[in-house]
C-alpha cells in the first residue's frame, strides 16, 4: 500500500490519467457517479488545459461528454492557478486531482458548468502494486499512447511506402487549399502585395498570434509603412497597442522570448519597411519547384533578420508556395519542401500511423510530408475521434 504522497507531482497525475495501465479501472465523480474514460484526451504541451478533446461517459446512463481535462495534485490548485477566471479553461469538463477536496467558491472562480470532479489518489493508495517511483515521466506523452485500437497503425506501421504516398497526397491537398484561399483573397483585396503582406504577418505571429498579426497588417497596410525599419517598427507597435489589442488580444503567456510579439514586430519591420515591392520581385524570380530555388527564397527571407531556418521554412511552405500556386507561377506543389518545426500534432499523428518505435526520419526531412500529417489528422482523426475503429483511413488504402 502506497502512503507517501509527498513525491506525487502534477506530472505524475497527468501520466496516470493518460495511461490506461496506470489509471484506476473504476473512477467516480465527487458525487459518486461512475466515470468511464473513452479517451483521456490529447496531452496539451502548450498553455491551457492539460488535455484536449477528452471523451468521458458519466453516470449509469453513460452520458457522453467531450471537452478538456485539467489535472492538479490538490483541488485547491484550480483557484491557486487562476483557472476560474481564465476563459481558456471554459471548456474543461473534468477536474482530475490526486487529493480530494471541496470545489472552489464563487469568489475565487468556480469550475465551468457541468465540470465533474474526479479524485484518483484514493483508488491508487490502496493498490499494493502502485508506486509513483515506477513511472517513467520522461516517456510521456509520446512513448505511451492511449490504449485505443489504432487501425491505421496496423496498416501503415509495416507499409511505410503506402503511408508516405498517403501523406504526399494529403500534403498536396492542404497546400492546394491554401492556394485557393489566397486566390480568393486576391480578388477581395485587389492588391497582391497587401495579400502577401497579410499572410506573411500572420506567419510572423506563429500559431498563437497569427490572428492579431493579420489584423495588424490590415490596420496598418504596407503602403502606409514608413520606409525606415525603426520608424516602421514604431508605427506597427502603436497600431498593435491602440488599434489591434482592444479588438484581438495578444497571446503572451508561455510564449518564448524569441517568439514574443514585440520581437516579431521588429523582424517584420526589417523585412517590409520600404522594400515590399522589391522583395516580391526577388521572391517571384525563385523557382520554388526545385531545392535551389527554395533555398534562394529562404536566403532572401533571412537576409536582414535573425529569423530561424525552421521559421523561414514554415513561411516558405505556408505562404510562398501557396502564393505561387495561386498565381499559377508554380505548376504543382513540389514533391519536396524544406521542413519546418515538428509540432505536437505532427508527432501525435506520426505515432498513430507508424507506431511508437518508428524513425522520425520517415517524414521529418520533407515539409510536404509534415503538411500531410497535419492534414490527415484534420481529415480523419478529428472527424472520428475517439472511435478509431470506425475510421475509414486504413480501409480506403487497402
Amino acid at each position: 500500500m502506497y502512503r507517501n504522497d509527498d513525491i506525487v507531482s502534477e506530472r505524475h497525475v497527468q501520466a496516470i490519467w493518460y495511461d490506461a495501465a496506470l489509471r484506476p479501472g473504476e473512477l467516480r465523480t465527487a458525487g459518486g457517479a461512475p466515470v468511464r474514460v473513452v479517451d483521456p484526451g490529447r496531452w496539451n504541451l502548450e498553455a491551457g488545459p492539460d488535455f484536449r478533446d477528452a471523451v468521458l461517459e458519466i453516470g449509469d446512463d453513460r452520458r457522453r461528454v467531450r471537452g478538456d481535462v485539467e489535472v492538479h495534485v490538490r483541488a485547491a490548485d484550480w483557484t491557486a492557478h487562476g483557472h476560474g477566471r481564465d476563459p481558456a479553461y471554459a471548456g474543461v469538463v473534468a477536474h482530475v486531482t490526486w487529493h480530494p477536496g471541496p470545489p472552489p467558491v464563487a469568489d475565487d472562480g468556480t469550475l465551468p458548468p457541468h465540470c465533474v470532479r474526479i479524485c484518483i489518489g484514493d483508488a491508487l493508495r490502496t493498490r499494493p502494486d502502485f508506486s509513483p517511483d515506477a513511472i517513467d515521466l520522461a516517456a510521456y506523452p509520446y512513448a505511451h499512447l492511449p490504449d485505443t485500437p489504432r487501425p491505421c497503425e496496423l496498416t501503415f506501421a509495416h507499409a511505410p511506402d503506402a503511408a508516405l504516398a498517403l501523406l504526399r497526397a494529403a500534403g498536396e491537398r492542404r497546400l492546394e487549399g491554401k492556394a485557393r484561399r489566397l486566390a480568393a483573397l486576391f480578388v477581395r483585396n485587389g492588391d497582391r502585395a497587401q495579400t502577401f503582406y497579410e499572410e506573411m504577418m500572420a506567419a510572423f505571429g506563429y500559431k498563437h498570434n497569427a490572428r492579431p498579426f493579420r489584423a495588424l497588417a490590415q490596420t496598418l497596410p504596407w503602403r502606409e509603412l514608413p520606409p525606415s525599419p525603426h520608424a516602421a517598427a514604431t508605427a506597427l507597435t502603436c497600431a498593435a497597442d491602440l488599434g489591434v489589442a482592444p479588438r484581438v488580444p495578444w497571446r503572451t503567456a508561455n510564449v518564448r522570448p524569441s517568439n514574443s510579439p514585440a520581437r516579431r514586430i521588429d523582424e517584420a519591420a526589417l523585412l517590409f519597411a520600404g522594400a515590399l515591392p522589391g522583395l516580391l520581385r526577388r521572391l517571384d524570380a525563385c523557382d520554388l519547384a526545385v531545392r535551389k530555388g527554395q533555398q534562394d527564397a529562404l536566403d532572401i527571407l533571412r537576409a536582414a533578420r535573425p529569423l530561424g531556418a525552421r521559421r523561414a521554412a514554415a513561411m516558405l511552405t505556408n505562404v510562398l508556395i501557396p502564393f505561387a500556386r495561386a498565381e499559377e507561377r508554380l505548376a504543382r506543389v513540389p514533391e519536396w519542401i524544406f521542413p519546418e518545426d515538428i509540432n505536437s500534432t505532427v508527432r501525435l499523428m506520426a505515432f498513430r500511423l507508424f507506431g511508437r518505435d518508428h524513425n522520425p526520419a520517415l517524414y521529418a526531412g520533407n515539409g510536404l510530408l509534415v503538411q500531410g500529417l497535419i492534414q490527415t489528422h484534420r481529415e480523419y482523426c478529428l472527424a472520428v475521434h475517439p472511435d478509431c475503429s470506425s475510421c475509414p483511413l486504413a480501409g480506403q488504402v487497402r
